[in-house]
């Protein structure tokens, strides 16, 4: 199944400064994030940003802040999986949106157990793989292997951009693009 710009809501989980520093291929992470939300921005696609205890692990990534805007109300969380919070698949309910895809930190942890919630309450789920990391790059694998198994897609960025766009050609596609794709 192709991830749908109308049908799709994007969310990123726990990019923090005292966090995904330290997880294997950080820059990777926070750009990813970031280029997402500022994509998902400019196609009108809702997005959910979530903070893990962030008295202790710090505010969001600078670069996803800038992504999402001064404006921007993040959600505040000490669940791993953030369909445990209230507050926000609350979010997620509004939305009315059926697609969820995912980034984040630490994918064995927060974005696994979000992952298969979601999964599990009848959501198409995307982990965006160049997107998520973990301080250890072995529990990367595991957590790639299992929500393969329990029928999660892991997808790319670049994956998620083109198939929000479906087509060359359009003014959107020549600005998305020449910013966002290498």
């Amino acid at each position: 199944m192709l991830m749908k710009r109308n049908e799709s809501l994007l969310l990123v989980i726990d990019v923090q400064e005292h966090l995904a520093p330290v997880t294997d291929n950080p820059r990777e992470v926070i750009d990813g994030s970031a280029k997402l939300v500022s994509v998902a921005g400019e196609l009108k696609i809702p997005y959910i940003i979530t903070e893990q205890y962030p008295k202790g692990l710090g505010q969001t990534m600078i670069d996803v802040r800038k992504a999402a805007g001064e404006e921007y109300h993040y959600f505040e969380k000490l669940e791993f999986s953030c369909l445990q919070n209230a507050e926000i698949m609350e979010q997620i309910k509004k939305s009315g949106k059926k697609q969820i895809i995912i980034t984040g930190v630490e994918t064995h942890i927060c974005v696994l157990q979000t992952a298969i919630d979601l999964q599990k309450a009848g959501y198409d789920v995307f982990v965006v793989s160049n997107a998520c990391s973990a301080r250890d790059p072995l529990q990367n694998i595991i957590a790639f292997q299992r929500l393969l198994r329990n029928g999660v897609d892991v997808v790319s960025t670049e994956m998620v951009i083109f198939e929000w766009l479906e087509k060359a050609g359009t003014e959107e596609f020549k600005s998305i693009s020449k910013r966002y794709v290498i």
